[in-house]
């Protein structure tokens, strides 16, 4: 159990059987994070968007974070010129491991953290995993 989510296993989880693509689970477990995200993004005034994109990798995709915020500069004669700045880069939220959807919070820029016994903080083919997920990676953290 981490922060308060319990996983509901149900037999295909238990036999490691997967019911999708891993594609198709990575992209529902990105769209999942966007739209948990949408209602903090909404309450600032400077911040645009925030898109969450898969990012290559070997054994363990990354996943990273794209936030584009609103630049004002005020101009001398009074008005204001707002400009759209950011999300070319990038910031790791957690990784996924290619094999099992395992999702594990990130030890750095290049690898996740793999020790102990509860480094597994989720499942991209479980939705209940991700259900309470926050913009800056909070939910991957055991309480």
């Amino acid at each position: 159990m981490i922060n308060g989510i319990k996983p509901q296993m149900t037999t295909t989880t238990k036999l490691r059987i997967k019911p999708t693509s891993f594609d198709e689970a990575m992209n529902v477990f990105c769209d999942r994070l966007e739209e948990n995200c949408k209602p903090y993004v909404d309450s600032f005034n400077h911040m645009d968007s925030v898109t969450f994109r898969q990012d290559g990798g070997m054994k363990y995709i990354k996943v990273k974070s794209f936030q584009k915020n609103w630049n004002t500069d005020y101009n001398d004669d009074g008005t204001t010129t707002k400009t759209l700045v950011g999300g070319d880069k990038g910031s790791i939220h957690c990784f996924v491991e290619k094999t099992t959807g395992d999702i594990y919070k990130p030890a750095g820029w290049k690898t996740p953290y793999t020790k102990g016994n509860n480094c597994v903080r989720g499942n991209i083919y479980d939705t209940s995993t991700f259900e309470k997920t926050d913009l800056h990676g909070g939910w991957l953290y055991a309480r």
